[in-house]
């Protein structure tokens, strides 16, 4: 063993730091992880790089494979190519062996039950959903699998002290007040009922204003709530939560910031706004198939759409995701 001169921290390219110019040409975002090392006398330096699992690892547009010592285009391999885009692990599906209904909250089941009869309104078995057991209605509301429970059982109805089964994950939403005044609250699960708990949080007055060509004067809110909670549900949706992180959303005078870990998974926020593109994939499809049979969100991709023609109509800015970053998307309302 020889060991290297190489110091990766140390190394430039042009007038960046290596280490955040090849994160920033990487898409998706990985979290390839350096460590620095001293073995038998020799220095080392060790990068530990995860498979690429759903999509293929691009830098600079283009996605490569290496076979031994040799990088060369992942496009001339067609086979490998469907192999990545086959091993998508939808971790919101996986089962979780020792959990069972009793660790799901009985308010939660309830009000999920209201929410799927709402959105099943005309189906042939309407009349039947009042008669089935929690088991089954769980089973079809695509929350639990085969009367498993899921991570999104637990993250949508789960009890509070019931989190410990999806660690070392995180299921948290933190309120930040960032005006004059600091304050700060988090919210657990279940998602389901916290997110209207987040909604109350928010300091929501009423503006007054004139409207071109008008006398009279026209009042709204600061924030129109449907918007809050679109924005607030798509960050439990679109969540990665194999970074361990919480969902932020961070109350500023004048607007409300939410961040969550993971890049968009599909396209971009641009892609959404005029309401005429539909995801294909999800990163968490069984919780995004849950959320959606609760009324949470929308399959369609409609949802950015609906959150820019609101703002719209209400003569407010444009919700805005330029902060965001390959790790986290934010958006600014």
């Amino acid at each position: 063993m020889q060991g290297t001169s190489f110091r990766f921290q140390k190394r430039k390219e042009g007038n960046s730091e290596l280490e955040l110019w090849i994160r920033r040409l990487l898409t998706p975002s990985i979290k390839f992880e350096f460590f620095p090392c001293v073995y038998e006398g020799h220095y080392l330096e060790v990068f530990k790089i995860p498979a690429a699992v759903g999509e293929p690892t691009h830098f600079k547009n283009t996605p490569y494979i290496r076979f031994g010592s040799s990088l060369t285009e992942l496009r001339k391999y067609p086979q490998y190519i469907k192999a990545i885009y086959n091993s998508q692990d939808d971790w919101s599906a996986k089962i979780i062996e020792n959990a069972t209904i009793k660790d799901l909250d009985r308010e939660a089941i309830s009000l999920a039950r209201e929410k799927f009869k709402e959105k099943m309104t005309g189906k042939p078995f309407f009349d039947d959903i009042d008669y089935w057991s929690d088991e089954t209605f769980l089973d079809k509301a695509k929350i639990t699998l085969n009367g498993k429970i899921t991570n999104t059982a637990i993250i949508l109805l789960g009890k509070p002290e019931s989190s410990h089964y999806i660690l070392p994950s995180v299921a948290q939403i933190t309120w930040k007040l960032d005006t004059e005044e600091k304050a700060y609250e988090h919210f657990e699960i279940p998602f389901l009922i916290s997110v209207n708990d987040v909604l109350k949080q928010i300091r929501n007055v009423k503006y007054k204003f004139f409207p071109s060509n008008q006398l009279i004067a026209v009042e709204v809110q600061k924030y129109d709530p449907e918007v809050i909670l679109e924005a607030l549900n798509n960050t439990i949706a679109h969540q990665n939560y194999s970074y361990f992180s919480r969902i932020i959303v961070t109350e500023q005078t004048g607007k409300l910031i939410f961040s969550n870990a993971g890049n968009f998974f599909e396209g971009s926020a641009e892609d959404y706004t005029t309401g005429n593109k539909t995801p294909q994939r999800y990163r968490n499809r069984w919780l995004a198939d849950a959320m959606v049979t609760l009324k949470m969100i929308d399959s369609m991709g409609y949802g950015i759409h609906k959150m820019y023609k609101s703002q719209m109509q209400r003569f407010f800015p444009l919700p805005d995701y330029s902060k965001s970053t390959m790790d986290e998307v934010v958006l600014e309302i």
